[in-house]
């Protein structure tokens, strides 16, 4: 019982919230569309970095706000195209880091 209440903890908000990854995807494509004008019609399988629709500054914001949004640590081995290419593959990505 004590391994389930660990990990209930890991997967919430730093407001509480349980996170899923429906609300993960919500999430990154509600702060795309906000944030990069070209992204107005974004959805899980837009390409973010072959498009140039985000470049290298854009990227480092938006890393950072997936740290602070979801309370997860990103390390350099993070930041690799195959998790960086589409909304689908950050909110993937946000959901293992989340479940470590």
């Amino acid at each position: 019982m004590r391994g389930r209440s660990v990990r209930a903890r890991r997967q919430q908000g730093h407001d509480g919230r349980i996170i899923t990854a429906e609300i993960v995807d919500t999430t990154i494509i509600t702060y795309l569309r906000g944030r990069f004008p070209a992204l107005e019609a974004v959805n899980e399988e837009t390409p973010l970095l072959s498009s140039g629709a985000v470049d290298s500054l854009g990227i480092l914001d938006l890393m950072m706000f997936l740290a602070d949004e979801f309370g997860i640590a990103l390390e350099d081995d993070d930041f690799t195209p195959d998790n960086l290419e589409t909304p689908g593959r950050l909110a993937a990505l946000v959901v293992r880091k989340q479940a470590a």
